[in-house]
């Protein structure tokens, strides 16, 4: 069993996704699927290494908070700007989008970073279109859910994560200032591949 450092993190997340891809999960949404998944993936670690898990799914969800990727979720989620408030500002869909970036393991979630709209392009978005899968899985509660079940403490959790990051995980959107700010009318210009996969989308 490897440590939970940043390649072990990747191990879980990972070998989670290839037995989600065999169908080795049968739960009622894809992301109870993912989190039993994760869970097991996980079971047996002491609770120190439930919070490493924890600190590294942060950081991912740091990594992900971008203009670009923040396109991505606008244009998936549909609508306009004041959708996307109420979506991402109220009710945070942008860390669940991040969160299900995640999820699709590493290679993907550094492609997806590197350029979102090629989001497009990967297997999942044929899941996607099946109902296999989401790409706005409520899962960022989803590590210290596990801690809980092992035993830890939820604020205790919270602390040592924000303790660990330097801080409380950011929340909500990045600034739209700069050459990714966006309307509805330039979505599609600027995220082609998806726009035309997902058009007029409201996953």
């Amino acid at each position: 069993m490897s440590a939970v450092d940043e390649a072990g993190f990747w191990d879980v997340i990972d070998e989670s996704y290839a037995a989600l891809e065999c169908g080795y999960y049968d739960e009622d949404s894809p992301a109870a699927a993912v989190a039993v998944a994760w869970r097991e993936g996980l079971a047996g670690r002491p609770l120190p290494e439930l919070v490493e898990f924890g600190v590294h799914f942060e950081r991912m969800l740091e990594r992900a908070w971008t203009p670009a990727v923040w396109a991505a979720a606008c244009l998936l989620a549909g609508g306009g700007a004041d959708e996307w408030h109420a979506h991402f500002d109220l009710d945070d869909r942008f860390a669940d989008f991040r969160a299900s970036l995640v999820a699709l393991g590493r290679e993907s979630f550094e492609v997806v970073l590197a350029d979102p709209d090629a989001l497009a392009g990967l297997p999942d978005a044929d899941a996607v279109e099946r109902g296999d899968w989401d790409f706005f899985m409520r899962l960022r509660s989803a590590p210290a859910e596990i801690h809980a079940r092992a035993g830890g403490d939820r604020d205790g959790f919270a602390r040592a994560v924000a303790q660990r990051l330097g801080g409380r995980p950011r929340r909500g959107g990045p600034g739209q200032d700069g050459p990714w700010q966006i309307d509805e009318h330039s979505l599609p210009g600027r995220l082609p591949r998806l726009a035309a996969r997902f058009p007029e989308s409201a996953l």
